[in-house]
Order: structure tokens, then C-alpha cells, then sequence
């Protein structure tokens, strides 16, 4: 019999490696239309899955912006079979009419568990993902080299960075409970024993963090999470600590204070290089993400960025290029932020591969050139060769 509903994924081209994480958006609407009694099929194009494996005659697309050039064309495929079509996703949620131009026959917003059947009524109520419905054991993902797999227990972020897009402006926050109890879903079916959090900011709350630890007292599980430095005082470093994270990623975005505060990140330098530093002082890595080519990037911003780098000393960085993302307000407003891009360009995104990077984007000070000389240089000279992946 044929399933109801057929959900895509389509390639990230752009990645070094597109078989490191599951793609859980999908498999969250997957689950929810389970619940709801539908028969549905996922397809990750990422790990070889194409448009003749399509089932259900309503298939729908999950797209990020960096993927919307596979997503319009895995349309034009799917209308030859005479599909009908569904956009969502963050991509589909702030290009609605681009969606529809490409030729999707409905372009869903926001979250899309909110669209369809009863809503929930909070966060606890959507059902766990739907791991079963693609080959979790074929994402390689590895933390302190034990096998680790992904896990969201909030979702948005009560920030409001100048270069990020929303899909929701809500942040919603799962209960100790229902993250504990998915985390032992997770290990009780298919062994997993190591988690990379992917949440925007999970340490909005220390007595969150706090019950989690409680309550998975004594079990031998390891983590990787994300944090904003503002939130990694002393405190909540000795509860990462405690929960058995390994790895705290941390947006510092740029090392120039100009830069941040042009980009309303609302952190400083000082916060940036105390939270590096508590970590470190109870044995947390601390990866730190750089951006190049932000508003107000210029040659002594770029110095300012290389002297933190070398001061402070973090375990690891992910260095990228600037790319306006719709939704964001840079995108909506580049001549408030003195920058010009080119949205139509080909472009290499977060995570591309090394020395293929194409900048769209150039500052009242850098060119596009500048921009991927800068970002490459920085690489070559802090980045851990063998961390790249």
C-alpha cells in the first residue's frame, strides 16, 4: 500500500561530509502524521535517496536556503510525475513566492506539526521523532569517539542576532521529563549512549540543566551542546560538567567588539573569553564559531578576530563566511548595515569544503575576495586539520 505522504531532504553539496546527522525535521512531521494514522515515507537525497524512490503522490520538501537550488529542482522533477507538491521549512518560510514560483503546489510556514491534524498543545506533546524511518546507523557522527546521534529539547531562541532567520519567533523549551525520556528512548532502541544537543542555546536554564543531570543519575551517557557565552558563568559550566557534556560549541561570531554590537549579538569580548575559559577550567572543550564578512568587517576587526584567537586559545574553531539568510534583518535591510550581496549567486556555505569557498557579500571595507582570502588564512593557520569534517 502505498503511504500517504513521502517527506524529502534534499542534498547539502555544500558539506564536507551530508551522512553526519539525521535530518530531524522530517522525521518529526513524519512521526506526527504517524500519530495521526497516515502511512509516510522519508528520503534524505543527502545519503543517495532520489526523486524514482518517491512513493506517495503528495511529497514534501523540507528546504534551508543554502539547499534551495536541489529543492527547485527536485520540483521540476517531481511535477513530471505529476506529484503534488509541498514546500516548508526555513527556506519556504521567509521565500514563500519564490517556493511558489519554482512550482511547489503549497509552501507550508513555520513549524509543520502546527499545519496538520490536531496541534499540539506545548513542546511535550510532539511525539519523538521518527527514527525508525530512515537508516540511523548509516549518519556517522562520533563524541570522544563513541558512535553519537542528534537531539532537539527546545526550539527557537530568544535572541535576536541581526544575521539570523527565525522559523518561529516563539522559544519553546521542553520539560527535564520529556527530554529524559527521549534520551533513554534513543538508547534503549538503538544503543546510542552519546547525544549532540542541537539546540539553538541549551543552556537558557540552569534548573533545566540541573534536573536533567538529576534525573539521568548514574546513567553513563556523554554530550555535546550549543551555548551563547553570556550563559557559560561558573555555575552552569559545573553543571555541563556534571551532565558529562564534552564539547560546548559557542557563537563568538567575531573578536572585534564593533562587530558584535553592530550585529545586536549582545555579547562582549570579555564574555566571549570568560566562557571559553570556564569551560576549560572543568575540562569542557569549547569550540568557538567565527563568521567573516559580517557588517563592519574590515582589516582591524579581521586583527582584532586573530589576536582572540591566539589570546584565548579555544580547543577548536569553525570559521565561515558571511551569507545574508532570509528572514534575517540583515537580509531585509542591507544599507542599514552598509553591506551589498548578491542573492542569486552560487554560493559555498557553513561548513563548505576548504579552499571552494564563493563569497556573495562585501562590506563597506571588504570585498568579496577579501572576505574568502581572510576566512581561509584564519583556517589555515588555527584550525586543527584533522578536526575538518
Amino acid at each position: 500500500m502505498k503511504p500517504d505522504l513521502t517527506l524529502i531532504f534534499p542534498k547539502s553539496d555544500f558539506l564536507i561530509n551530508q551522512t553526519v546527522f539525521l535530518p530531524l525535521g522530517i522525521l518529526y512531521i513524519s512521526s506526527h502524521f504517524k500519530r495521526n494514522d497516515k502511512k509516510v515515507q522519508c528520503l534524505d537525497f543527502g545519503i543517495g535517496h532520489t526523486v524514482d524512490m518517491v512513493e506517495a503522490e503528495i511529497v514534501g520538501v523540507s528546504i534551508t536556503t543554502p539547499q534551495r537550488e536541489d529543492a527547485f529542482n527536485i520540483v521540476k522533477e517531481l511535477k513530471q510525475l505529476d506529484k503534488y507538491t509541498i514546500a516548508g521549512g526555513p527556506h519556504a518560510t521567509h521565500m514563500e513566492k519564490e517556493c511558489y514560483s519554482a512550482g511547489y503546489d503549497l509552501v507550508i510556514k513555520g513549524e509543520a506539526e502546527y499545519e496538520f491534524f490536531d496541534a499540539p498543545s506545548n513542546v511535550d506533546d510532539i511525539g519523538f521523532p521518527d527514527r525508525d524511518a530512515l537508516p540511523i546507523k548509516k549518519y556517522k557522527y562520533y563524541i570522544n569517539n563513541i558512535p553519537a546521534t542528534t537531539l532537539i529539547t527546545s526550539r527557537g531562541c530568544p535572541f535576536n542576532c541581526s544575521f539570523c532567520a527565525k522559523i518561529s519567533k516563539s522559544c519553546k523549551i521542553q520539560s527535564p521529563e520529556r527530554t529524559v525520556r527521549e534520551i533513554i528512548d534513543i538508547y534503549l532502541k538503538y544503543g546510542f549512549k552519546a547525544f549532540m544537543i542541537f539546540d539553538d542555546v541549551f543552556t537558557i536554564s540552569k534548573k533545566r540543566v540541573r534536573k536533567i543531570t538529576e534525573l539521568l543519575d548514574k546513567e553513563d551517557f556523554i554530550f555535546r551542546c550549543f551555548s551563547r557565552a553570556n550563559m557559560l558563568d561558573k555555575e552552569m559550566c559545573e553543571l555541563l560538567k556534571e551532565l558529562n557534556v564534552k564539547e560546548v560549541g559557542i557563537g563568538i561570531e567575531s573578536g572585534s567588539q564593533k562587530v558584535l554590537d553592530k550585529n545586536m549579538k549582545g555579547t562582549t569580548i570579555e564574555n566571549n573569553t570568560i566562557a571559553v575559559k570556564n569551560l576549560q577550567d572543568v575540562d569542557i572543550r569549547a569550540k568557538v564559531f567565527l563568521i567573516v564578512g559580517l557588517p563592519g568587517e574590515d582589516e582591524q576587526s579581521i586583527v582584532d578576530t586573530e589576536r582572540w584567537i591566539l589570546e584565548t586559545k579555544p580547543n577548536d574553531i569553525d570559521i565561515s563566511i558571511f551569507q545574508p539568510l532570509p528572514g534575517s534583518d540583515i537580509f531585509g535591510n542591507p544599507k542599514k548595515y552598509g553591506i551589498k550581496f548578491n542573492y542569486n549567486s552560487k554560493n559555498q556555505w557553513y561548513k563548505g569544503t576548504p579552499g571552494k569557498y564563493i563569497s556573495n557579500v562585501r562590506t563597506e571595507k571588504l570585498t568579496e575576495d577579501d572576505i574568502v582570502f581572510h576566512r581561509d588564512r584564519l583556517e589555515s593557520l588555527y584550525k586543527n586539520k584533522k578536526l575538518l569534517r
